[in-house]
């Protein structure tokens, strides 16, 4: 038994890489492997290696192995790794806004601002309208910005759903056994709640690292996740990674939520490479306490949040964002010294409405004007 236990032991040490481990979730599972490797070499082979010999790579899983269809970009130029690429602010900004859009587009634009890199929230109760939202952001991203690269991963969400956001995006066939679809420039992928913890941790983590990759060699992304708080469920409940025998309040393991915050954490724009961008739902007012604590624990990691309001939706008034009570960090690197005038006095404004009645003001103001500087151009004569 004991010499059973030391073969083991060898062929980890040996399996292990020869370098200095990387912690779980920090550097990711995928490597970038160059064009014609068998394999035998890549177990060692890192981002960064790859970048020093100058030669173009493609993402591999440990052993060489290739990743699924769904996250094969092709070969990549890796220009820096990711650790040490200079994270900047976001920017510049991902205009959602096009021809006939639907008012979220418009909203955010005004309200919430999105740049590139930027690291946002959408926080949100049950049936406040936060898929349709998450479509939208999709759908202005990659209509406007033809360099951009849009990722939908959905994490133990209802097959329907699944369904319904591949219907939306597949303009092609499917591919991956019908897991994915890819139009243009648009990747869904997806865990449903039939499937267990683990697919859903391996495909988050999978998909992020993929990503980071493509920062790497200077493309640009963003990665629309619905839901953090339901990442972090999954976390909590597998053994590998809730094993500090340690329970917070609402049944949290104390370490459980530290590779998700990590995989969130990699949003950002870079100055030698690409962006990541990560637009995240979290779920409140769900009548957990867990639900509450994941929201909490990465409430102060994001620098946008959209918060979508219960008393609007219940009236079914939608989009049903609280206006007021949204914001982006730094938002005047991403907008006019006229937009941040203008915004700044109607915010003012909003803050002696009640919920409801800030978004219906405005939704009657975006009826008035068919484009956003429109908007703008009119208050601000209104001011003046």
């Amino acid at each position: 038994m004991n010499h059973g236990h030391s073969r083991w032991k060898r062929r980890r040490r040996r399996g292990g890489g020869g370098g200095q481990q990387q912690p779980q979730g920090a550097h990711g599972s995928a490597t970038l492997q160059p064009q014609g490797d068998q394999g035998g070499q890549s177990g060692g082979q890192t981002g960064a290696s790859q970048s020093s010999q100058g030669g173009q790579a493609r993402v591999s899983a440990p052993g060489g192995k290739p990743l699924p269809p769904q996250l094969d970009f092709g070969p990549l130029s890796p220009l820096k790794p990711f650790d040490q690429l200079t994270s900047i602010d976001p920017q510049p900004r991902l205009t959602l806004e096009y021809p006939g859009c639907p008012a979220s587009c418009r909203l955010i634009d005004l309200f919430c601002p999105i740049g590139r890199g930027q690291r946002g929230l959408i926080v949100s109760p049950p049936k406040a309208g936060k898929t349709t939202l998450l479509k939208d952001i999709a759908t202005g991203v990659l209509r406007n910005h033809k360099d951009v690269w849009v990722v939908v991963l959905l994490i133990d969400e209802r097959p329907e759903e699944v369904t319904d956001f591949k219907r939306t995006f597949a303009l092609g066939g499917p591919a991956g056994a019908g897991t994915f679809f890819e139009p243009d420039r648009c990747r869904v992928l997806a865990s449903s709640n039939d499937h267990g913890v683990e697919r859903h941790i391996e495909v988050a983590m999978q998909t992020i690292d993929t990503c980071k990759r493509l920062c790497e060699a200077g493309r640009h992304v963003v990665v629309v996740l619905d839901s953090l708080t339901r990442l972090g469920r999954a976390f909590n409940q597998s053994r590998k990674h809730a094993s500090s025998g340690r329970t917070l309040t609402g049944g949290l393991d104390s370490r459980a939520l530290e590779v998700p915050k990590l995989l969130f954490g990699a949003a950002r724009n870079s100055e030698e490479a690409g962006s990541l961008t990560i637009i995240a739902s979290c779920l409140v007012d769900t009548g957990s306490a867990g639900d509450q604590i994941i929201f909490e624990e990465f409430k102060g990691t994001g620098n946008m949040e959209l918060i979508l309001d219960r008393k609007i939706s219940e009236q079914r008034i939608f989009p049903s964002i609280n206006l007021a009570a949204s914001g982006t960090r730094k938002e005047h690197l991403l907008m006019s010294e006229r937009e941040m005038n203008t915004m700044t006095a109607l915010r003012r404004r909003l803050l002696q409405m009640p919920p409801p009645m800030q978004i219906e003001q405005l939704l009657n103001a975006l009826k008035r004007f068919k484009t956003n500087d429109e908007l703008v151009g009119s208050a601000g004569d209104a001011r003046s």
